[in-house]
């Protein structure tokens, strides 16, 4: 029965070898000390925001000392969710069990059993303990077990107890622990999220001490789990990354929620933990130290960080809630040119007022990114793996990462990085070099070397506001600015985000030069439309009549669970090659179409934009319709019992959403 002995008994203290505390004994070890050499008549109350890190400064830094400089034992139980006040008793008597087991390799369990096998050899134990009634927990023998006056007891989440137990009540059995058993007591907790408060803290509560987090150190104490390497970035790169943990911020409201999120210690580890994976993929890529790659490091990171905060709040963002922030758009120029009269600002403020998500996405990018003077960027394959754990595929990684931050062979366009350099701070310039600047960035813009369309407006911010420091006419500037549009149009396919990033910009710029450089993108835009539908519904519609089952492939949705609006295109098919079409495909081609046509206009929200399609659908029943179905084939069977009905489906569909808007006009 040695294990009964060595578990009541005192145990001599001898310094463990433990890992060296990296921070000075703080004031709150200290407070927490000098509370367990006094005589007490309360508890202690540690106080502070929730995700601080109250607990895990405990745990990591005050347990350490007390069992190191003290004989006392400190256990620690959480009351998150508790129901029953008799269960307490219960949870700390486990509790100590489990810290003397550590010395002993004795679980809880193990404890329970050998106590139920000694009392049972020895049936006189019986007549003065309720052996079940400690193993259960519900007696009140359990508190004469424990070494009182060598036992600090820390009761967390005081606040997080569920409502059928009173606090009062609670705080009636800390009272008893400490006046009457002689017990010390560490409450922690969020004081301001106790219901209705503390009652009698006066009588209960000897000292509060308040916890502010050091998030220097904590991020120190976080990463000295990883490995070496990634540990060192870290360290090497740490006072970037307190910056981004910085809440500054001119909106006291949006600085007091970034200041609570950046607090929370369980985000940060995990946001730590997320931006692990991808700094392994790119470090086994890439040269750690060259400058693009750390470019690429510090923005996955803000984003890492940002995503994380925002899909741990409650109904937020999610694998198939994205709320916009996956539209990727360059940032605009958050300079503020109000007083050249460039950019309209009014727009934009009346455009936040209302919730929704095109303001919840420039909002993110506003917090997060604009704040940092950082350049918006999407990461598809981080943002998967932070909202559903799937694996990032580190070759598409690497290849969107390189392509979000235009390099070409390996380091980033010449043109975005000027570019940049502006957006950020336009003011680094001297004043020898600022006009050379900005004849350089007219050049890249001239020769069409910007990578997307709103940079060619983001541009246009500096050199018609600045036109007059480096002798260009504002004319001359709009005109070259098209020049250079006119060839990045020529190079570029258009696609459903580009158009959506005009839509998005269109209220920022209001200059008069700004709006007509605008309104040619917008014209230049329709031009290339028109004559890209027309060679594109040439090649779709050689393809319905010859291999449905690649068209097909070529219309079903990349993500399932993501849907942005089909083009309609259908219609321009010449009515004879559909008709003839129709009557050559196999069964398999026919279900393929007819799955197709269900995704097409069923499965989606934005069906009604595809009316101009209702002619195409009359032409496939009217090539149908000229079928020979007396010939029992196969395909003739699947046509019948399958495409029939699904194009009579999709007709209705349409004919509704046209009958709906003619009733609006």
């Amino acid at each position: 029965m040695n294990w009964l002995k060595n578990l009541f008994k005192k145990k001599k203290i001898v310094p463990p070898q433990r890992q060296k505390i990296k921070m000075e004994m703080s004031n709150i070890s200290e407070a927490i000390l000098s509370h367990l050499k006094m005589k007490t008549s309360g508890a202690l109350l540690l106080t502070g925001d929730w995700g601080s890190g109250k607990t895990y400064h405990v745990k990591k830094h005050v347990f350490p000392v007390i069992e190191d400089q003290t004989e006392f034992i400190p256990i620690i139980v959480s009351l998150y969710g508790e129901t029953d006040k008799t269960n307490i008793a219960q949870k700390v008597l486990f509790a100590f069990f489990d810290k003397k087991g550590e010395d002993s390799n004795l679980s809880t369990g193990t404890i329970a059993k050998n106590i139920k096998n000694f009392t049972e050899a020895i049936p006189a134990i019986k007549k003065y303990v309720d052996v079940d009634k400690l193993i259960t927990g519900t007696g009140d023998n359990i508190f004469k077990f424990l070494p009182h006056d060598k036992l600090l007891i820390c009761f967390d989440d005081i606040e997080r107890m569920s409502s059928k137990i009173d606090v009062s009540d609670f705080l009636g059995l800390v009272n008893e622990l400490v006046e009457n058993k002689g017990c010390k007591v560490l409450l922690i907790a969020n004081e301001e999220e106790i219901d209705k408060g503390i009652s009698f803290k006066e009588k209960t509560i000897e000292k509060t001490i308040h916890f502010h987090s050091n998030i220097s150190n904590i991020l120190e104490d976080i990463v000295d789990e990883y490995d070496v390497e990634f540990k060192s970035y870290i360290i090497e790169n740490k006072d970037w990354i307190l910056k981004t943990l910085n809440p500054n911020i001119e909106d006291e409201s949006d600085q007091k929620e970034l200041k609570k999120s950046f607090s929370n210690i369980r985000t940060l580890k995990f946001a730590i933990e997320h931006f692990s994976q991808p700094y392994f993929l790119i470090s086994a890529e890439k040269d750690l130290k060259d400058e693009l790659t750390q470019k690429q490091l510090k923005n996955i990171w803000v984003f890492i960080l940002a995503v994380s905060i925002e899909f741990r709040k409650p109904n937020n963002i999610s694998f198939n809630e994205r709320k916009n922030i996956d539209i990727q758009t360059t940032s605009l120029s958050d300079i503020d040119f109000s007083q050249l009269n460039l950019m309209d600002h009014t727009a934009e403020d009346a455009s936040e007022e209302t919730e929704d998500q095109w303001s919840y996405s420039k909002k993110f990018k506003k917090l997060y990114f604009n704040r940092l003077s950082e350049t918006y960027i999407f990461h598809p394959e981080i943002y998967d793996l932070i909202t559903s754990g799937k694996t990032i595929d580190s070759s598409r990684h690497i290849e969107n990462l390189e392509k979000s931050f235009n390099v070409v062979e390996g380091k980033v366009s010449p043109a975005h990085e000027l570019l940049g350099n502006f957006m950020h701070g336009y003011w680094k310039f001297s004043n020898d070099e600022f006009s050379d600047k900005l004849n350089e960035l007219l050049v890249f813009s001239e020769k069409g070397e910007l990578g997307d369309l709103i940079s060619y407006l983001n541009a246009g911010v500096y050199l018609l506001g600045f036109s007059d420091l480096f002798d260009k006419s504002k004319e001359d500037v709009v005109n070259k600015l098209k020049s250079g549009i006119s060839i990045f149009l020529e190079k570029t396919q258009l696609n459903y985000a580009m158009i959506t990033q005009l839509e998005m910009t269109s209220g920022h710029f209001n200059e008069e030069n700004l709006q007509n450089i605008k309104t040619f993108i917008d014209e230049s835009i329709k031009l290339k439309e028109i004559e890209n539908d027309k060679q594109e519904a040439i090649r779709l519609e050689k393809l319905f009549g010859e291999d449905i089952k690649a068209l097909v492939k070529e219309f079903l949705p990349q993500h399932s669970d993501i849907r942005t609006p089909d083009k309609p295109i259908f219609h321009k098919f010449d009515i004879n090659a559909v008709k003839t079409a129709v009557g050559n495909w196999n069964a398999e081609g026919i279900m393929d179409f007819t799955s197709l046509l269900k995704i097409r206009y069923l499965d989606t929200g934005f069906s009604e934009r595809l009316t101009d399609e209702l002619d195409f659908l009359e032409n496939l029943e009217s090539g149908i319709s000229d079928i020979d179905f007396e010939q029992k084939t196969i395909s003739n069977y699947t046509i019948q019992n399958q495409l029939v009905s699904r194009v009579a489906e999709c007709k209705k569909r349409l004919n509704d959403h046209k009958n709906a808007l003619q009733q609006t006009l």
